[in-house]
């Protein structure tokens, strides 16, 4: 699942992963093209990669056998490795993220939204 990002800041978060995504123009589904912690860097919409997955069980049963390729490596992030090794990731685009605590600022805000 996939959100736009709509300001700055969450742009250049380090701990937003941001999707490239390839879809028809209009559409909230599509393919997975690449994962970054970092801004992308195109015009147009960018998108905050929501972690919210579904498995096929044999898909899962092969992706835990596949080795960690540089990608994964180097970004850290694990679904690099399924594109490394050729497996499609569908996106969905959805409408709002929910609320993600990975930093300070982040569990302060939810402190204060549950206050």
């Amino acid at each position: 699942m996939a959100t736009i990002i709509r300001s700055r800041a969450e742009l250049e978060a380090q701990q937003v992963v941001k999707i490239a995504l390839s879809y028809p123009d209009g559409a909230k589904r599509g393919r997975a093209i690449y994962f970054s912690r970092n801004d992308l860097r195109w015009e147009g919409a960018h998108y905050h990669h929501i972690g919210l997955y579904t498995y096929r069980r044999s898909a899962l049963e092969h992706y835990v056998r596949l080795s960690r390729g540089t990608l994964e490596v180097r970004e850290s992030l694990e679904q690099l490795r399924a594109l490394e090794h050729g497996i499609h990731i569908e996106v969905i685009v959805v409408d709002s993220e929910p609320l993600g605590v990975d930093t300070q600022l982040d569990l302060e805000r939810a402190r204060q939204l549950l206050s």
